[in-house]
């Protein structure tokens, strides 16, 4: 990439607002920077990072998801509750499958309802969001499960890394190597795939990408799908990593996931993402929310800077687009008056 063009975009920006508060929490607390607080960053970006890069190619398809938050709730806690019903004994592989079986009936069901009626997607799934959660609390109960099936408890135990930093000892389970693997198939399927660049066609127009013949119904349904199955792989990797499950815990992240995508440059109108700035903004929020502690500042005060840089980093995307799109109209104008 040309090094002037790259000095433009946003994934620059929001590179150099990560380093500099990394530095302003480094100067403040130097221990920020050891390889204990470092491995606890890790950990804390496994499962937003799983729900974010499963929304990833939703907003670039040209819609957002609102109810993700949901389907990991309910693949979690439908997958906790059976297994500890049943006194099930064996593999953990048989409870991530189900939840992530879960979370694809789910997000298919959100992909229909999309496709089928043609309706806006952040108005089906903020419904279906209410929809799936009620009827779990109200059928199946809210009662937490205190205490899981010991193969998913040993796993959410098994310690990938182990760093200890003075007093301060930081662990990371293999649940990272979940994190790893949804952003290697999102880049690759983005940018290697004819499904990727039929995501980016449809975000960019619609019209066009069903007149240069790709499926835009059978695409946003794999979408809205693919979300799901991320979420229900999102929730299961949270309840082993408590070894507890709560039906309340992860409401509410919806918001956090969206403002990464964007942060990292994904236009929230679609056709336009990379993977590399997506990271780069789960970085700045997972810094932002978990490190402004070592510094004193308190959580209503947590909540006031990170809510600070989603406004700026959303309103710096939104200006670089305007200024774009001023630029192509005037471009468009100039040669239509040549003519």
């Amino acid at each position: 990439m040309n090094v002037k063009k790259y000095l433009k975009t946003n994934e620059f920006f929001v590179l150099i607002a990560l380093v500099i508060l990394c530095a302003f929490i480094g100067f403040r607390n130097p221990v920020f920077f050891t390889a204990a607080n470092g491995v606890s960053l890790m950990k804390n970006c496994i499962v937003m990072g799983i729900m974010t890069f499963g929304l990833m190619p939703g907003i670039i398809a040209g819609g957002i998801d609102v109810s993700f938050p949901a389907i990991a709730v309910c693949a979690m806690y439908l997958t906790s509750k059976l297994m500890d019903k049943l006194a099930y004994d064996g593999s953990v592989i048989l409870p991530i499958l189900m939840a992530v079986g879960i979370g694809i009936v789910l997000g298919f069901l959100n992909g229909v309802i999309i496709t089928r009626f043609k309706l806006p997607a952040f108005i089906v799934t903020l419904g279906t969001s209410s929809l799936f959660y009620g009827l779990l609390v109200t059928i199946v109960g809210s009662k937490p499960v205190n205490r899981l099936v010991s193969c998913m408890e040993n796993f959410g135990k098994a310690e990938m890394i182990r760093v200890t930093s003075g007093s301060t000892t930081a662990t990371c389970t293999y649940t990272f190597l979940f994190l790893v693997a949804i952003i290697i198939i999102v880049y690759i399927m983005l940018k290697y795939t004819m499904l990727g660049r039929g995501i980016y066609a449809i975000g960019g127009d619609r019209v066009s990408a069903e007149r240069a013949g790709f499926n835009v119904d059978g695409i946003t349904l794999f979408v809205y799908t693919f979300i799901g199955a991320c979420g229900g792989l999102a929730g299961i990797c949270h309840t082993m990593q408590a070894r507890t499950c709560m039906p309340t815990d992860l409401m509410g992240d919806e918001m956090m996931c969206i403002a990464a995508v964007v942060l990292g440059g994904t236009n929230i109108s679609g056709g336009k993402g990379t993977v590399f700035g997506t990271i780069l903004g789960l970085i700045l929020l997972v810094v932002a929310r978990n490190s402004l502690i070592l510094i004193g500042i308190t959580s209503t005060w947590q909540q006031f800077v990170v809510g600070l840089i989603i406004v700026a980093g959303c309103s710096l995307s939104a200006y670089r687009e305007l200024r774009d799109s001023r630029k192509i109209a005037k471009i468009l104008e100039e040669e239509g008056g040549a003519a």
